[in-house]
């Protein structure tokens, strides 16, 4: 799957960068943004230097305050040395900036074709995605049989799929819960230099070393979206599991649906393993727009009969 390493200053993070990460990763691109990548207890400099050195492209998100900060000077750096080396390919943005300015901080950007950030989120993360092939790794009639199964499906039928979304969101959650118990174990801590106020680099290989075995230890897909924040409160568990065995019997309304499938997203989730066991980064561009509604019309479904539903999996079957 494509990795982006998103550079900006953090200004620059409310009005324009958080939601173009988002944008990014709805289009199924793997994003590097430091609010998805950096959790209490992680090392800055041990994740920005695994984003950069497993990034395919560098999105530099140039702005005034990008070019006064040091830190986005460096990842730049990086990724100019990156793109010699012919590892990563540079896509520039301007905000709130202008070619005379770019052109006084860095002329070997100032003459890049650049997107600007006048066009909007959505377009820019569009044109983004454009750029890169996103190949499924699941067929979809796979995907519309799959959400077919949530039409009616009876006593125990029901029962099943709302304990198969269950307990893949209790999975995540528990290699989430694992994660940050180890990371914040006295044997990790030990490590822990306060002069550098970092993990030295002969640790990263051990913490990534627990995140592989907690993967395969709760069997989550490499293609599955998982991150090490940590896993939702203990006080809401109840809300989760009912919301879930709402949203599978199509119980919700529309606008419940709406906002329980976003909370997923917003609880740094995959929506898609989740609610249909089909890691995020398994499915193409295509799949997704159409995914991402039958989600939503899933559920509602009673509402209308799922009337709403079967057209998106005719349209799945049509991609061939």
């Amino acid at each position: 799957m494509p990795n982006l390493f998103v550079s900006h200053a953090s200004e620059d993070k409310k009005a324009f960068v958080r939601p173009l990460a988002h944008a990014l990763k709805s289009h199924g691109l793997q994003v590097w943004f430091d609010e998805f990548s950096l959790r209490v207890g992680d090392s800055l400099r041990r994740s920005i230097d695994k984003g950069l050195r497993e990034c395919d492209a560098g999105v530099l998100v140039l702005s005034p305050s990008f070019f006064q900060k040091e830190w986005p000077q460096r990842e730049l750096d990086a990724l100019f040395g990156l793109e010699i080396a012919g590892r990563a390919t540079l896509i520039p943005i301007w905000y709130e900036i202008e070619a005379a300015d770019v052109a006084r901080a860095s002329p070997l950007l100032a003459d890049r074709v650049a997107l600007n950030a006048n066009n909007g989120v959505t377009y820019i993360a569009s044109e983004i995605a454009k750029q890169f092939r996103i190949e499924a790794s699941v067929a979809s009639s796979r995907l519309a049989d799959l959400i077919e199964r949530f039409q009616y499906p009876g006593l125990f039928g029901g029962e099943a799929l709302f304990q198969g979304c269950h307990e893949r969101f209790l999975r995540m959650n528990a290699f989430k819960e694992e994660y940050n118990a180890f990371l914040f174990s006295e044997e990790m801590q030990k490590y822990f230099d306060e002069e550098l106020g970092d993990f030295p680099p002969e640790v990263s290989t051990k913490l990534d070393e627990e995140q592989e075995q907690l993967r395969q230890k709760y069997e989550l897909p490499r293609d599955v979206y998982l991150t090490t924040d940590e896993p939702v409160s203990e006080s809401n568990l109840r809300w989760w599991a009912e919301s879930i065995c709402a949203w599978a019997s199509g119980t919700l309304g529309r606008n419940e649906s709406e906002d329980f499938v976003s909370e997923i997203d917003l609880q740094e989730l995959d929506e898609y393993f989740v609610l249909l066991g089909v890691p995020n980064f398994s499915i193409s561009g295509e799949q997704r727009n159409l995914l991402e509604r039958a989600l939503v019309e899933m559920g509602c479904g009673l509402e209308n009969d799922f009337k709403n539903v079967q057209p998106l999996c005719d349209a799945l079957r049509g991609l061939g």
